[in-house]
């Protein structure tokens, strides 16, 4: 007889074994034995009328290489007076399990059956647990949820909903067929929590089977998930690109970035080791520093880490990179080449070079960007030929990689000092290092993010004094825009400015499907009427930094500045870039070859220039196919982190909606500027023009360039991304506004008109007061 007591004593086959040991460790299993034959149910006090499951139990069954799946006999609802026949059918439908086994280089007589029998839940739902994607995504744990029996889930006999759960992120989301059941967030919970833990029972990825009966889970089935490995991972993670490239970004903008961190990073990797042919070794690595997935674009975070292993104090300076960026997840995951003796002393050797000439060499830079900027907008502007300006493109590209390298040299200097200040004041004041890292870090007040707004602010001012004022607040078009200029000679004469030095400082002025004020320079009257006086607030009285705190400090000031500058300078190049694909987007819809100007953002660069070199190639079907393919995309959640067993996938879900499983009213995050703030929050998931924001707390899942008009009027700023040299950051201690980032429950606690408090000292956010719905309230 083998019972629960002693069923290790018996063959009874691995699904077995793990029934019974998931009862030892307290999961809700149904009660169970097992029989080697129908004469050893007489062993076994069965009621007669009670129904029953059988399935059998091979040691071959369930392994860690092979299923089995579907391979045996399953009864269901089996009275228990009729358990002796269907015993004697499970035990002799091994035939076709035989050639299942030769099939995978096994041999048949390695199998030893014996029988389950358990008792029926009568369910109501039923489903399966994947944890981890069958697709490939290893950081996603799947349910599949249908009503009824399992048997009508796994046989595609009813309709199901699919759970699509971010491990790492507690988010999900789901897709329905029809009228398919939905679980309540208290069963979501439990289910990834049974799953968790029978994952750390035995070791391995799960594929579970469960029932609900009145409210109950059952586990009914869990075997190992054969069909992943981790032999080539690939992780990629949004860090503080999602930062530059918030929400979705059109397939034009994800080829242009993979093509330009590949130029910048190949451009670095030569400058560092001299040329010595590693750049051509490591090249499938710079290929790919970054990758997309449903729309997103990430950074294929291994393939940093192979650059920075090169570095000299990789091991140190991997620590400091991870915090400044915001990378949570603190693994290093990296390839097996590895950098030889001769190599590393080059690029030690350029290392200390580098930093030690940093400032003069983003000089150098900035006055090197300037002349380029000029040659090509004038070339650009000069031309309407599709080949000639895609030309235009190349020679921009390739005279930008050999330099713009150097601004990689400069967030890491800047990276470097930021992190010894903050260590520095950390050991000498303990928990306030952080808060007066931040203070002693800000107050650059020249920097070149900050010019955007003070100018805004003159313009304000002019427009005030001439009484044209209440014209701009009702500017709607280029039309009603030039009548309330022509009130006001000075104000028009500093816009025409404005627009010339910060026509491309926008949101999401990296994407380049973005309409920028370049290109339509009304959009800029809302900013102008909102333009708010910047820096009132009292300086803080600073301790003493001490000789090597000081020395930290001003590096990584001067680091900041002439980030935020390369930054500006990198959003112009960005226009001209986009200038091009415009000029040429109209000379494919002139040809009939696309339908609207803004079709082309949904091709790649390299289909553009076969577009062009070819008019034969069809693009209005590619288009059409594209524009379906990135409006599902937009349904789904921006995830920090995608890990996939290979090269990334897509998800291609008709109707889906997304949650998240996290809760509470006291939230904690990265201080990144100092100050207490108290008001009503504004939730920003994406910038509008219409945006009111005085006086409130911003809430966003991350800022770019373009926010700070919006970040200057409000009260403090929240976000769920972000790290201590993030532009939230930066443009937060400049503004002088409270600001703590890198909230990861932000967006499932915090909704718009909540009244909470936050403290960009100590990174707390504490929701204080819940606006009422109108729902709730009824």
């Amino acid at each position: 007889m083998i019972t629960e007591k002693n069923f290790r004593k018996y063959r009874i086959g691995a699904k077995a074994q793990r029934l019974f040991i998931m009862r030892e460790n307290g999961l809700n299993v149904p009660e169970l034995v097992c029989v080697q034959s129908a004469d050893s149910l007489r062993d076994f006090p069965f009621d007669m009328n009670g129904l029953y499951s059988v399935r059998s139990s091979a040691d071959c069954e369930d392994g860690d290489s092979m299923s089995f799946a579907g391979q045996f006999s399953t009864c269901l609802n089996v009275r228990g007076i009729e358990l002796g026949k269907y015993v004697r059918r499970c035990l002799s439908s091994s035939e076709t399990a035989e050639e299942y086994m030769i099939s995978m280089g096994k041999d048949p007589e390695e199998a030893h059956i014996t029988a389950i029998i358990q008792k029926m839940v009568p369910s109501e739902l039923s489903g399966v647990i994947f944890t981890a994607n069958p697709q490939g995504i290893l950081n996603e744990t799947v349910i599949v949820v249908g009503r009824g029996l399992g048997c009508n889930v796994v046989e595609d006999r009813t309709d199901v909903t699919h759970y699509y759960y971010n491990t790492t992120d507690d988010l999900y989301c789901l897709e329905r067929q029809n009228d398919s059941p939905l679980l309540t967030d208290e069963q979501l919970k439990e289910l990834i929590n049974i799953s968790k833990k029978i994952c750390c029972i035995f070791g391995r990825r799960q594929d579970i089977e469960f029932a609900v009966e009145s409210g109950k889970i059952y586990v009914l089935q869990s075997r190992p998930v054969t069909s992943l490995t981790d032999d080539a991972v690939t992780v990629l993670d949004s860090s503080n690109i999602s930062e530059s490239y918030p929400g979705i970004s059109l397939p034009m903008t994800e080829s242009f970035v993979s093509e330009v961190y590949y130029q910048v990073f190949r451009s670095c990797i030569k400058r560092a080791t001299k040329n010595d042919g590693t750049a051509e070794r490591i090249d499938a690595s710079l290929r790919k520093m970054t990758d997309s997935a449903n729309g997103r674009i990430y950074y294929r975070i291994s393939n940093w880490y192979d650059i920075i292993l090169l570095l000299p104090f990789s091991k140190r300076i991997i620590p400091i990179w991870q915090e400044m960026l915001g990378v949570r997840d603190k693994e290093v995951t990296h390839g097996d080449k590895k950098a030889g003796f001769m190599t590393k002393l080059r690029v030690t050797t350029s290392f200390f070079q580098l930093l030690s000439t940093n400032r003069r060499n983003m000089k150098e830079l900035e006055e090197y960007f300037g002349d380029v900027y000029k040659r090509y907008s004038n070339a650009i502007s000069g031309t309407d030929d599709p080949e000639t300006l895609l030309e235009l493109y190349c020679g921009l590209r390739d005279e930008l990689a050999e330099h713009w390298d150097l601004t990689l040299v400069n967030d890491l200097y800047t990276f470097i000092f930021t992190g010894l200040l903050k260590k520095c004041l950390t050991r000498k004041y303990g928990e306030k290092g952080q808060e007066l890292t931040n203070l002693f870090i800000a107050g650059s007040r020249d920097i070149e993010s900050m010019r955007p707004v003070k100018m805004l602010a003159d313009i304000k001012k002019c427009f005030t004094e001439s009484g044209a004022l209440d014209d701009l607040r009702y500017v709607t078009d280029e039309e009603s825009f030039e009548r309330a200029l022509s009130k006001c000679s000075n104000g028009a004469r500093l816009i025409s400015q404005y627009i010339d030095l910060y026509g491309d400082r926008c949101p999401e002025e990296l994407k380049l499907e973005t309409v920028t004020y370049r290109m339509k320079p009304y959009l800029l009257a809302k900013n102008i009427v909102s333009a708010a006086e910047c820096g009132t607030t009292t300086e803080k009285e600073l301790p003493k930094r001490g000789i090597l705190a000081d020395i930290f400090a001003r590096k990584a000031a001067a680091g900041i500045r002439l980030r935020e500058s390369s930054r500006m300078s990198r959003g112009r190049i960005f226009g001209l870039v986009r200038e091009i694909i415009n000029k040429t987007a109209e000379a494919l819809c002139a040809q009939g070859r696309l339908s609207n100007s803004d079709d082309i953002y949904y091709l790649r660069f390299d289909e553009l220039f076969e577009a062009v070199g070819n008019k034969n190639t069809e693009l209005r079907e590619l288009v059409r196919k594209r524009r379906e393919t990135y409006r599902s995309f937009e349904k789904l959640p921006l995830y920090s982190r995608l890990v996939f067993a290979g090269e990334p996938v897509d998800k291609q879900l008709a109707d889906a909606s997304a949650g998240s499983l996290i809760s509470g009213d006291t939230l904690r995050g990265i201080p990144c500027s100092s100050g207490d703030a108290e008001g009503e929050v504004l939730v920003v998931d994406k910038l509008t023009p219409d945006l009111d924001s005085d006086g409130k707390i911003i809430a966003a899942k991350m800022t770019d360039p373009g926010w700070v008009f919006l970040l200057s009027r409000s009260a403090g700023i929240v976000s769920e991304r972000g790290s201590l040299l993030s532009h939230t950051a930066i443009i937060s201690r400049e503004l002088k506004k409270p600001a703590v980032v890198g909230v990861k429950e932000l967006f499932s606690t915090v909704r718009n008109g909540d009244r909470i408090r936050i403290n960009g000292s100590t990174g707390t956010v504490t929701i204080l007061e819940r606006k009422i719905t109108m729902n709730e309230a009824i």
